[in-house]
């Protein structure tokens, strides 16, 4: 809960013990109590907003009003036992409903970036001319993108950025995509970044490396927030990819909406799919690097040291990562961030650059389970991921398993509620610990910098077993 719920909450405890038990009925106390109130609540709407979350304590306020303004003459309170047990047990149950609530569903925060630069945001639309559109073949005639950029700003310029530009077709698409309540999302909309739209560039003659970042299939480009917020603030330029039809929505500047389109979750399909994601990474990574697709971009691409190039991704967007790391001489290092390896197989040597595997235990624990059951009646897509992880332990290779960590650990999903994660997990620590990972990893890789770091990981966390091969 934040301070202003905090404080609200427990005013409005305590004003229930009082006119429940004390005093009812129009007095001046009482005005005063609910003028108290009704102040925190005004400022509780205008620090955080209105939300689903605090629905009981809206309904406490509204059940003190009532009793103050109900019979307003009679101030008497009943002294009967039964009566006030049953007062009692109300009101020990809406405080559980008000605490808890907000304690399942708290309103996403990530950690303030700990690198020198400010961080700018902003988004762009690509249309590529030689490709046709076949995922959404309806919508668009050619294959249309969204990107979020990220990168060093100047201070104090921009406006703070929102989580999601479009945050109701996002949280309505992610209650179908991911199978949350409707009403468990809509409260993403609350979300305070670190991020400053259209804030401007650095002015500075540095140059940044460049990270395109692939989300996992079904999510969204700003799914990683928290790290991607983090890597710009250490000097990273990140073009976070929207891939449309395989994202939870697309939304276009023209307002054209396109939604998640249902695939085949079979291997054969996802090793032709990932063909796909392929062709967008390289044509945004183009368009980049010719940098005149929009004038507001230009400014960012001065920042750019196209010769240190890498790439991220989640789930999906990590497979494609490792693909693009081979196939791409652009690409210089890349992470993988819990996705299986689809595509055409890793070269037998491994790819040959730098790469990172992270890894949750969960997934890792589902893999080794569906290998060790008779063909027939398992999952071939955690079997063929696990044959796939195991073949890229090769030189120049980093493999990783983060303890009380799942699929959805690696994402700003992570941080919505505590019921999807792992018993025991620690989402800010394994935040900070992901972040830690994948900067001590590039800096190393695309800056030449912190050469110790990824030493001072092993050694700090013995328990994630983050081996070099």
């Amino acid at each position: 809960m934040r301070n202003f719920e905090i404080i609200f909450v427990a005013i409005l405890v305590l004003s229930s013990i009082f006119l429940f038990y004390k005093q009812r009925g129009l007095t001046k106390y009482n005005v005063a109590i609910l003028s108290v109130n009704y102040l925190f609540l005004l400022a509780t709407i205008i620090a955080i907003g209105a939300n689903w979350r605090m629905i009981p304590s809206y309904f406490v306020l509204l059940l003190l009003t009532l009793q103050v303004f109900i019979k307003p003459g009679n101030t008497m309170v009943s002294k009967k036992r039964e009566v006030q047990l049953l007062k009692g047990a109300g009101i020990v149950a809406a405080a559980t409903a008000i605490v808890i609530l907000p304690m399942l569903f708290p309103i996403l925060t990530f950690p303030k970036p700990t690198g020198e630069y400010a961080v700018g945001t902003q988004a762009f639309h690509l249309i590529d001319q030689n490709r046709k559109e076949f995922v959404v073949p309806n919508s668009q005639v050619y294959r249309e993108l969204m990107v979020q950029v990220y990168y060093p700003a100047e201070k104090d310029s921009g406006t703070p950025a929102p989580y999601y530009e479009n945050i109701d077709a996002l949280t309505k698409q992610l209650s179908v995509t991911q199978g949350f309540p409707y009403i468990a999302t809509t409260h993403l909309g609350l979300t305070k970044t670190h991020s400053f739209t259209n804030a401007t560039p650095l002015q500075a003659t540095e140059k940044f490396p460049l990270l395109l970042f692939a989300h996992g299939m079904s999510l969204y480009s700003q799914q990683n927030t928290f790290q991607l917020e983090e890597l710009a603030s250490h000097g990273y330029v990140i073009v976070a990819l929207n891939f449309t039809g395989d994202a939870a929505t697309t939304v276009f500047p023209d307002g054209d909406q396109v939604d998640f389109t249902p695939i085949e979750n079979t291997i054969t399909f996802l090793n032709n799919r990932i063909k796909l994601w392929e062709q967008d990474a390289a044509f945004v990574l183009d368009e980049v690097i010719k940098a005149d697709f929009d004038n507001k971009f230009k400014p960012i691409a001065a920042l750019i040291d196209y010769d240190h190039i890498g790439m991220l991704g989640h789930s999906f967007g990590g497979a494609t990562s490792a693909q693009m790391l081979v196939k791409d001489n652009r690409i210089k290092a890349a992470i993988d961030m819990d996705g299986g390896l689809y595509g055409d197989p890793m070269p037998k040597d491994g790819p040959g650059k730098p790469f990172m595997l992270m890894n949750a235990e969960a997934s890792i624990k589902f893999m080794e389970e569906a290998n060790s059951q008779e063909p027939g009646n398992r999952d071939e897509l955690f079997v063929e991921s696990y044959l796939r992880n195991k073949t890229i332990e090769k030189p120049g290779v980093y493999t990783t398993l983060i303890p009380k960590t799942n699929h959805g650990s690696f994402t700003d999903l992570a941080a919505v509620s505590p019921i999807i994660n792992e018993a025991g997990a620690d989402v800010n620590a394994i935040y900070q610990l992901i972040n830690e990972m994948a900067l001590g990893f590039f800096d190393k890789h695309l800056k030449g910098i912190n050469d110790n770091k990824i030493k001072e990981i092993q050694e700090d966390h013995p328990e994630i077993n983050l081996t070099i091969h």
